[in-house]
């Protein structure tokens, strides 16, 4: 009978273990082998195309009106009613998003306010960019949006109001014309363009223009959380540039509206093809004139933002 020696024994031991460590390593090359398989298979059934959706673009230009007007030396421009229709035709397009390109230099403190509530009431996701001009009003509405962008060129801010009208009593007493007032009340016709205003009277306004522009910083102050320096140098009125506002904390993103989409496709986490919804022509020459000498709607006394 054939008998073994130690040697031979160790050899004997020395290759079964090799052989075991052989196939476990050739098990471990098999086991990964199959999870790249798998994993590039899993990798082909996987859509890497990011989801589509559509944005709608509304332009709003003019001054901001509690009605529209028409005529020579008049604006359409923005009124509450036409920024709901403008809302409900955007709507009826199902949008994952409606971008709002906004031209105004403000207009009436009220219509400012609604036009605000108009653009917060949409059940989408909002974007609002500035064009040349969005100061006064023309920010104020834009509060209503859930993002704001605008050029570094664009003239914004001006947070504040102003109150005028038109006094004719000179030219009256020049002419010899006069004016007969029969009211009750100490304060009833103030305003008057008939009559001169006395400095009481003119106290008695400017606290009314004081109290709506408290009103006007507070809204933009909780909308935008600024920060008490932010809140001294935006409270001043003055029209800021778009670059400073960005710094100031009145905008989110600098840009035009490539940079607007995209805000959009960030919040909705689509890819977003745009549609342009038509508006119609926003002014008239004659406006150009009349607007900018404050006649356009003039009315005896009035505030606007």
């Amino acid at each position: 009978m054939f008998k073994t020696t130690g040697r031979v024994k160790k050899k004997i031991e020395t290759c079964i273990n090799m052989d075991k460590q052989l196939l476990a390593v050739a098990g471990a090359v098999l086991a990964v082998t199959a999870i790249v398989v798998l994993g590039t298979t899993s990798a082909e059934n996987i859509d890497f195309n990011p989801q589509k959706g559509e944005a709608v673009i509304v332009p709003l230009s003019g001054t901001i009106s509690p009605e529209a007007s028409s005529g020579l030396g008049s604006a359409t421009g923005i009124t509450p009613k036409s920024v709901r229709n403008l809302n409900e035709r955007a709507m009826s397009e199902n949008p994952d998003a409606i971008i709002y390109e906004i031209n105004s230099g403000g207009g009436a403190v009220v219509a400012s306010k609604e036009v605000k509530r108009e653009i917060e009431s949409v059940n989408t996701t909002t974007v609002c960019r500035f064009r040349d001009l969005s100061a006064s009003g023309g920010y104020l509405i834009a509060l209503g949006c859930d993002e704001v962008v605008a050029d570094s060129a664009t003239l914004t801010g001006s947070i504040g109001v102003r109150s005028s009208y038109l006094q004719f009593s000179g030219l009256l007493e020049r002419y010899g014309v006069k004016y007969v007032n029969i009211s009750s009340g100490e304060y009833k016709e103030i305003g008057s363009p008939y009559s001169n205003i006395t400095e009481e009277e003119k106290d008695v306004l400017t606290s009314k223009v004081e109290a709506i522009r408290e009103e006007f910083l507070n809204t933009v102050v909780e909308n935008r959380n600024l920060s008490e320096p932010q809140i001294e140098e935006v409270g001043t009125g003055e029209p800021i540039l778009g670059e400073r506002a960005k710094r100031l904390g009145l905008v989110d993103e600098l840009g035009g509206r490539a940079t607007a989409v995209q805000v959009a496709e960030n919040l909705t986490e689509k890819q977003l093809s745009t549609e342009v919804l038509e508006t119609g022509p926003s002014f008239s020459l004659g406006s150009l004139f009349f607007g900018s000498l404050g006649m356009e709607n003039q009315a005896p006394l009035r505030a606007e933002y």
